[in-house]
Formats: structure tokens, C-alpha cells, sequence
């Protein structure tokens, strides 16, 4: 499993690129390595936030075993004329 700080900036760290090989999914990598770079993001910029699509439910599992919490927004699509 791994994961990334991404385009982190001034006041909140950005998780991201988090990936466990699928014959290593079910053993809690994911969260781990998830923990692991959410407490250096939170150390370095006071906060950590991700972006996860709402039906991904094994991710969102896995970041609030990491001790995340969602919260829910909408993205603007481009609507054909």
C-alpha cells in the first residue's frame, strides 16, 4: 500500500494516490499508510484533507479507520449545450 502528499499548501495538507495491490486488500495497509501521512500532514500543516468519490465505501472505510471524518460536497460538471 502507499499513499502521497499532494499539492499540499499554507494551512492543510493533501492526501493522496493511495493504492493497496489488490492481493493485499482486507489487511488494514491501506489505513495504516493512510494514519501514517495524515499524522506527518497534520504535523507540517496544522490539517489533512482528501477527496474520495462518495460510492468508493472500501476507501472511505480505510480513511476512517485512519481516523478521517467525510464530509460531503458537490463538483460542478460541464453540462453539453
Amino acid at each position: 500500500a502507499v499513499a502521497a502528499d499532494a499539492w499540499s499548501g499554507a494551512g492543510c495538507g493533501l492526501l493522496a494516490g493511495v493504492v493497496t495491490h489488490p492481493r493485499a486488500r482486507g489487511r488494514g495497509l491501506g489505513a495504516a499508510v493512510s494514519r501514517f501521512v495524515v499524522d506527518d500532514l497534520v504535523r507540517r500543516y496544522g490539517r489533512a484533507a482528501l477527496l474520495v468519490d462518495a460510492d468508493n465505501t472500501p476507501a472511505i472505510r480505510a480513511y476512517e479507520r485512519a481516523g478521517m471524518r467525510g464530509r460531503l460536497f458537490a463538483a460542478a460538471t460541464a453540462v453539453p449545450r
